[in-house]
C-alpha cells in the first residue's frame, strides 16, 4: 500500500519565514548534541544513525594515518533522496508514497525514464519544481513532508512526484554495488542553489536566495576552506565545466578556480591537489530551465548525462597514481522540490545568519564516497551535511575553525573503513555516452534541447509564461557570473 506522504496535516503556519526563539535555543544545544544523530534520522527513528555514531565516533585514526591525502567532492543539482536513490537496498528510501495536489487530488509517486515518456529523463515541459527557502517550507508543511505538489502551478504537472530506480541512474547503481551510499545527508540550508553552494564551501550563508555578487550584493566576505588550506600552504583547487561557482566571492578565487580539462590532466599526472570541489555543466548560454541543455541533474537535464560526468570523474581518479591515497564524494546542493520523506532538523547558525535563516537544514540529497578507504556494498546512516564534508577536511589536514557548525556536524569520515587495508580494487561501472564506448561530458549528451531551435518555441505542457519565467530566472542568475568569469579571465 502507498504510503501518504503526510504524518500529520499542516497549517498555512508552515509559510512563515523562520522561528528566530527557536534557532537560538537550538545553537545553544548544538555543541551538547553535536555527537549523536537527531530524531527522525535514519532507518529505524533515530536509534541506528545513534548506534553508528556511538561506534564511529572513537574509531578515527590520527589524521596523518588515514591514507587520504587528496579529497575530492563534487557537487551536483536539484534532487532529493528518495526521488533518486530511494530503491537503493538497506536505506531509509520510500518511493512508493500518496501527495495531494491544489485540486485536492491524490497523486500517487511513479516511475519515470522509459516507463513515462511524458517525463522520460529530463521532463521537458513541465515546471521547474519550486526550491526556494519560502517553497521548502510549503513542501515541509510543519514536518508532514507533504507539501511538494502544492507549489506547482499547473495541477496535471506531477514532476516533483516522479522518481528512478537503479537503471536509470548507472552510476550510482555501482556505487550501491561497490561503494558507499549515505542515505541522511541533508543540504546545509533549506532554500535554493547559491545559498547552498556557499555553505560547501563557507560552512555558512550570507543569503537565502539565488541573489548574485555585485548585481544584487557585494561579493561574499565569509571566510572558506580555501582560506584555511591557503593559510597552511595547502593545495586546493575547484574544477568547473563552464561557471565557476567561487566567483560568489568576486574574483578572489580565480587562481585557484581551472577548467575541467585540467582535471583530467592533473589525475592523469598524479599531481591532484589536497582538494578538489567540482562545478558542473550548468548550461549558462541559454539557462538549466526550461532548456535542458545542462549536465548537472538540475530539471530538465537528462540524468543520464549526470550520470556520465560523474563517470567520467571516477574514471579518471581510479586510472591516476593518486586513486590509493583519494578519497571522492558526490553530493547535491539541494532538493529541487523533489519529494522526501525524512523531516530534516535545525542545526546551529551564526547571529548574522539568523537574520533570515532559521537554521532548518535542507531535505536530504542523494550522497556517495568513493575510494580505497569507503566501505563496500554500504549505507551509512550517519546524519551528514555539507559541514560534514569541511570537518572532514579540516581533521584530515589539521585546519582551523570555520563557522558555527564545525563542533555540531558530524564529521564524513565516521563513514569509512579504517579497521581494514585500503582497498584498492576500482571496478568499471556507471554510464556510457550516446556513442556507447566512451563517457565524456563533452560529447554528444543523451538529453536533447527541451525547445525547438527553428521555431524557439518549448513543448506544449509548459505554459508560456511559466517557461519565460523560469528562463529569465536562469539567465538572471548565470549570466553575470559567466561575464564576471569571463572578465577575470578564467573563460
Amino acid at each position: 500500500m502507498a504510503k501518504r506522504g503526510s504524518r500529520h496535516r499542516g497549517t498555512s503556519g508552515s509559510r512563515s519565514p523562520f522561528d528566530p526563539g527557536r534557532r537560538r535555543f537550538l545553537a545553544g544545544v548544538a555543541g551538547a548534541a553535536g555527537a549523536l544523530a537527531l530524531p527522525g534520522c535514519g532507518p529505524a527513528g533515530s536509534d541506528a544513525a545513534e548506534a553508528e555514531a556511538r561506534i564511529g565516533a572513537g574509531a578515527l585514526p590520527n589524521p596523518e594515518d588515514s591514507g587520504i591525502d587528496h579529497i575530492v567532492q563534487v557537487m551536483m543539482e536539484n534532487r532529493s533522496y528518495d526521488h533518486m536513490l530511494g530503491w537503493v537496498p538497506k536505506s531509509n528510501g520510500i518511493q512508493n508514497q500518496v501527495f495531494i495536489n491544489n485540486n485536492g487530488e491524490e497523486v500517487p509517486t511513479f516511475h519515470m525514464g522509459n516507463s513515462d515518456p511524458a517525463y522520460g529523463f529530463q521532463g521537458c515541459g513541465w515546471e521547474d519544481p519550486s526550491h526556494g527557502y519560502g517553497a521548502g517550507r510549503i513542501h515541509l508543511n510543519n514536518g508532514a513532508m507533504d507539501g511538494f505538489l502544492k507549489t506547482v502551478d499547473n495541477p496535471v504537472d506531477k514532476f516533483p512526484a516522479g522518481y528512478y530506480n537503479a537503471e536509470d541512474v548507472l552510476f550510482y547503481k555501482g556505487v550501491a554495488e561497490n561503494f558507499t551510499i549515505c542515505d541522511n545527508y541533508f543540504h546545509g540550508i533549506l532554500s535554493s542553489t547559491f545559498p547552498n553552494r556557499m555553505y560547501i564551501h563557507a560552512g555558512a550563508t550570507d543569503r537565502n536566495t539565488n541573489t548574485l555578487p555585485w548585481a544584487q550584493q557585494a561579493p561574499s566576505e565569509l571566510p572558506t576552506i580555501w582560506d584555511l588550506l591557503a593559510a597552511k600552504g595547502l593545495s586546493g583547487r575547484n574544477y568547473f565545466s563552464d561557471l565557476p561557482l567561487t566567483g560568489l566571492w568576486g574574483t578572489k578565487y580565480a587562481q585557484i578556480s581551472k577548467p575541467f580539462e585540467q582535471f583530467l590532466v592533473d589525475a592523469k599526472n598524479g599531481a591532484l591537489p589536497a582538494v578538489s570541489y567540482f562545478d558542473p555543466n550548468f548550461g549558462f548560454s541559454v539557462g538549466e530551465s526550461p532548456a535542458g541543455v545542462s549536465r548537472d541533474d538540475h530539471p530538465q537535464a537528462d540524468i543520464r548525462d549526470g550520470q556520465v560526468y560523474l563517470t567520467e570523474i571516477y574514471n579518471a581518479l581510479r586510472a591516476s597514481p593518486n586513486w590509493e591515497r583519494t578519497l571522492m564524494i558526490v553530493t547535491y546542493d539541494e532538493w529541487g522540490g523533489f519529494f522526501d520523506h525524512v523531516e530534516p532538523t535545525f542545526g546551529p547558525v551564526s547571529a548574522e545568519e539568523g537574520v533570515f535563516n532559521d537554521g532548518r537544514l535542507g531535505f536530504r540529497t542523494p550522497c556517495v564516497i568513493l575510494g580505497p578507504r569507503a566501505k563496500r556494498g554500504h549505507v551509512s546512516h550517519f546524519r551528514f551535511d555539507p559541514n560534514s564534508v569541511i570537518n572532514l577536511i579540516r581533521w584530515r589536514f589539521g585546519l582551523g575553525s570555520l563557522s558555527a557548525r564545525d563542533h555540531w556536524s558530524h564529521n564524513m569520515a565516521m563513514a569509512l573503513d579504517f579497521k581494514n587495508p585500503p582497498n584498492l580494487d576500482a571496478p568499471a561501472f556507471g554510464q556510457l555516452s550516446p556513442d556507447g564506448l566512451t563517457s565524456t561530458s563533452r560529447g554528444l549528451p543523451w538529453g536533447a534541447p527541451c525547445f525547438n531551435y527553428l521555431t524557439n518555441q518549448l513543448p506544449v505542457e509548459a505554459p508560456t509564461s511559466v517557461a519565460q519565467r523560469e528562463w529569465l530566472e536562469h539567465q538572471n542568475e548565470l549570466r553575470p557570473l559567466y561575464e564576471m568569469s569571463k572578465a577575470a579571465g578564467l573563460i
